[in-house]
C-alpha cells in the first residue's frame, strides 16, 4: 500500500512539475509580450515628447508675429471706427451745405422773377 502511494505520489509530483513548467512558460510568454508592448509605448512616448518640443519651439518663434497681427488688428479696428465717424461728420456737413445751396438758388430765382416782373 505504501508502495502504491509512493508510486502515485511520484506521478502526481511529475504532473505538478509539468503543470508548473507550462504555467511558467505561459507566464514567460505573457511577460515577453508585455515587455514588447512597454518598449513600443516607450518609443511612442519619446516620439510624442520630441514632437511636443518641436511644437513648443514653433509656437514660441511665432509669438512675435502673433503679437504683431494682434496689434495690427487693434489699429485697424480703431482706424475703421475713426473713419466711420469722419464719414458721419462729412454727411452732416454735406447736408447743411445742400440746404444753404438750395436756399441760395430759391432766393436767386425769386429775385430773377421779381426783377423780370418789375421790369
Amino acid at each position: 500500500s505504501s508502495g502504491i502511494n509512493a508510486e502515485y505520489g511520484g506521478v502526481a509530483e511529475d504532473e505538478e512539475i509539468q503543470q508548473l513548467e507550462m504555467e511558467n512558460d505561459n507566464l514567460f510568454a505573457e511577460l515577453t509580450a508585455v515587455s514588447a508592448e512597454v518598449q513600443n509605448i516607450e518609443g511612442t512616448v519619446v516620439e510624442i515628447s520630441r514632437l511636443q518640443e518641436i511644437f513648443t519651439e514653433k509656437v514660441l518663434s511665432q509669438s512675435d508675429q502673433i503679437f504683431q497681427i494682434h496689434q495690427t488688428a487693434v489699429e485697424t479696428t480703431e482706424n475703421t471706427r475713426s473713419g466711420n465717424e469722419e464719414l458721419r461728420e462729412a454727411i452732416k456737413n454735406n447736408a447743411g451745405f445742400r440746404v444753404w445751396l438750395l436756399f441760395v438758388f430759391i432766393m436767386a430765382s425769386c429775385c430773377l422773377l421779381f426783377l423780370d416782373w418789375y421790369h
